[in-house]
């Protein structure tokens, strides 16, 4: 499913966390960990292309979460991409945890008010651009007014 990204929120962030470690039979403290097993490395590989995916999160930012290097990340979300377009099962598990968040009867909740902060950090914005222009005006015109005040002497 390609939709636009969601916010990355706590609770969505924790909604994905239970259902890999469920799906997968791990605890989220080995996802976590430097393990190199294929049990503990397919859970992680999809959590890093949920989050690139799903939630739009940089290379960067899936690093900080999972205490990993960027570059461990970007090759993760290269593999997923590639297990998602071979292997059935693993295909099967990232679309059914994908389309929780887009089936979900909260879903739209949770994009009303996503759209509403940002509207209300647009607002703030406008307003302190407006009360710029308003001050640049003023300046302006008492350059003009000491303009007219000395040429009329």
């Amino acid at each position: 499913m390609n939709r636009y990204k969601l916010e990355h929120t706590k609770e969505r962030d924790d909604q994905v966390i239970h259902e890999i470690c469920s799906r997968y039979n791990v605890k989220w403290t080995s996802i976590l960990s430097k393990s190199r097993k294929r049990v503990i490395i397919d859970p992680r590989r999809l959590y890093c292309g949920i989050l690139r995916n799903v939630f739009g999160l940089t290379f960067h930012q899936i690093g900080k979460i999972l205490n990993k290097n960027h570059a461990t990340i970007v090759h993760n979300t290269k593999i997923h991409d590639n297990f998602v377009r071979i292997l059935k099962s693993y295909k099967n598990n990232y679309e059914e945890i994908e389309s929780m968040f887009y089936l979900n009867e909260n879903y739209y909740e949770h994009e009303v008010l996503s759209v509403e902060r940002k509207m209300d950090l647009l607002s703030a914005r406008l307003n302190s651009l407006i009360e710029k222009k308003n001050e640049y005006k003023l300046k302006i015109k008492k350059q003009k007014h000491g303009r007219q005040k000395l040429c009329s002497k």
